[in-house]
């Protein structure tokens, strides 16, 4: 009798708001356990006339805190995370890929972007925006603006190292999505870093531009396509 008076008891004293933010958020490799030795000790702490709220929040905090870093460990959470990235990137890209080859007469601080290879800030530019959207957007896109020999190679580079280094090393999810990412990535800041260091002419500066977009396209949906069917941990 007096068990189950304690027990309500407990459960009485334990805030609901902490109990149902553990329920969800905490690890769920002891998520129930967790609950009730907190509610345990804040109940006991209550009855003893010791902090108890501020001992409540620092734990629930810490042990949400201990969840997500448990969560974004998963296969499951890194796969969810680069298809977003990639319905994101993709369509991004596509539509400068359409801007830039149906480009008229670009407003003198877009050019000046464009010509110091500085795609990144062009990208949150809202006249950029409008321009691309209204004005060489979705329906003046053609399948040979993606037509890039050097991004395609790149892209094919990529494939056989993803391959020969999931069949060697066996990587953690995150180790391969970091090597994923840096041959997503070394593409847009060599071209930055060449259109950077050298005064080029604009037909110089038109391809690399190109490579810098272009090769990223090709090798993002590679990645995830890897990630789905070579990661098993």
């Amino acid at each position: 009798m007096l068990n189950i008076h304690s027990s309500q008891k407990q459960h009485a004293f334990m805030p609901k708001l902490a109990t149902w933010l553990l329920s969800r958020l905490a690890n769920p490799a002891y998520r129930d356990e967790l609950i009730g030795d907190m509610e345990e000790e804040y109940t006991e702490r209550q009855e003893a006339n010791q902090e108890a709220s501020y001992w409540l929040l620092r734990q629930t905090t810490l042990a949400i805190w201990d969840g997500q870093k448990a969560m974004i460990r998963t296969t499951g959470f890194v796969k969810a995370l680069s298809i977003i990235l990639c319905v994101l990137a993709l369509p991004t890209i596509a539509l400068f890929v359409g801007w830039l080859s149906n480009m008229h007469m670009p407003s003198e601080h877009l050019w000046q972007l464009l010509m110091a290879g500085e795609v990144h800030f062009i990208l949150f530019n809202t006249e950029y925006w409008e321009i691309a959207w209204n004005e060489s957007g979705v329906s003046h896109l053609d399948v040979m603006m993606f037509i890039h020999v050097q991004s395609i190679l790149w892209a094919m580079v990529y494939a056989v190292s993803a391959y020969l280094f999931l069949k060697k090393i066996k990587p953690s999810v995150w180790i391969f999505s970091a090597f994923s990412m840096a041959y997503i990535l070394v593409p847009y800041l060599f071209g930055y870093g060449v259109i950077s260091l050298f005064e080029l002419p604009p037909r110089i500066v038109g391809p690399i531009l190109a490579f810098m977009m272009l090769a990223p396209f090709f090798t993002l949906p590679m990645s995830v396509g890897f990630l789905f069917k070579g990661v098993k941990k």
